[in-house]
């Protein structure tokens, strides 16, 4: 049973994790360095994003798991190295591996460890004893990624709201370079343009992130891919419409990003946690 699913309601990642590394494909990052389509930038140029396996408990409640949120936004608040953002996403097609997955977004990994470390000393026992039987997470199940903004969107959007996210799992195809992947951005840069100038893609945002572990070794749920294309909507109405735009036949981009990566997607459903400061 999906405990997690339906709750429009805010969530934290709860317990420690483990850091992890490898010698991936970095040339992919040199797609980072691309022009990005903004208008409202809400990010740095590069931050962490960390996400974590996480299950509902035997108390599960929507209840029980607001006080969760409600406690661990106060000690986050008071913390001398708070995340910089965070959400929660749940799937779309319900897993066996998790319920729902948290993300914490950092400034950079020395404050993610700094993070960590304190929770660990100062926090962990207490809130674990008081909030296990609502929720509990997974801390050898966390996957931390560099992340680059691509697309923001022009408006500023409700927290309150149930947001869309889809994650795309890409790797180069046979014969073609990061070179052809500034190609593609660019391209999907300029078609993001056209339809802002038509009045459609406003609230859609755009990520470019690189795992900073092997996937083919970390043991998530997608284990070959090169980089992470994580693109998200202010609602399911603009995710479609932007969606049916995007598969148009005649779409330059589309058919560019096409015969340069091969993908798979996963959806979810988003939540905010804390608002990512401007």
């Amino acid at each position: 049973m999906k405990l997690l699913t339906g709750l429009a309601v805010s969530a934290a990642l709860l317990a420690g994790c483990a850091d992890k590394s490898a010698d991936v494909a970095v040339e992919v990052v040199a797609e980072a360095d691309i022009a990005v389509v903004v208008a409202q930038p809400a990010a740095p140029a590069s931050m962490f994003v960390e996400y974590m396996y996480c299950d509902g408990g035997a108390d599960f409640s929507r209840e029980n798991y607001a006080q969760l949120t409600a406690a661990w936004n106060e000690i986050n608040d008071q913390s001398a190295t708070p995340v910089a953002g965070a959400f929660s996403i749940v799937p779309q097609v319900e897993s066996e591996l998790y319920d729902g997955m948290w993300a914490n977004i950092w400034s950079s990994v020395e404050a993610r460890d700094a993070g960590w470390a304190d929770w660990a000393e100062n926090q962990a026992e207490a809130f674990g004893e008081k909030f296990d039987s609502t929720m509990v997470c997974n801390p050898e199940k966390t996957f931390l990624f560099e992340t680059t903004p691509l697309v923001a969107p022009m408006q500023q959007w409700d927290p309150a709201n149930l947001f869309q996210a889809s994650y795309n799992f890409c790797s180069f195809k046979e014969g073609k370079t990061p070179e052809d992947g500034a190609l593609a951005q660019t391209a999907l840069g300029g078609w993001m343009t056209d339809q802002r100038a038509a009045g459609r893609g406003t609230n859609y945002m755009s990520y470019l992130q690189i795992p900073t572990f092997d996937p083919a070794t970390a043991g998530g749920s997608m284990q070959a891919y090169q980089f992470v294309r994580a693109d998200f909507w202010a609602s399911a109405e603009e995710q479609a419409a932007d969606m049916a735009a995007w598969m148009l036949e005649g779409n330059a981009a589309r058919e560019l990003s096409d015969a340069t990566y091969d993908c798979q997607n996963a959806s979810f459903d988003l939540y905010s946690i804390k608002r990512l400061a401007s």
